[in-house]
């Protein structure tokens, strides 16, 4: 089912230090995404690999 549809799956996680921000895997890829409820929202940020920790170090310097 799309994050649109049901933005918080079975298997969604809260990212530590990132307020809003989620993970989700989907087959071999890693979607990190924001939510805010308020406004309907879900923003798809980042998308990678799951076998590495690329996505994160990608985040850390997008979030700073």
């Amino acid at each position: 089912m799309p994050l649109n549809v049901n933005p918080l799956p079975a298997d969604y996680k809260k990212l530590t230090g990132y307020p809003g921000y989620y993970r989700v895997d989907s087959g071999e890829y890693r979607i990190v995404y924001r939510l805010d409820i308020d406004a309907d929202l879900v923003e798809v940020i980042l998308v990678g690999k799951r076998n590495d920790d690329e996505v994160y170090k990608q985040l850390k310097r997008f979030l700073g």
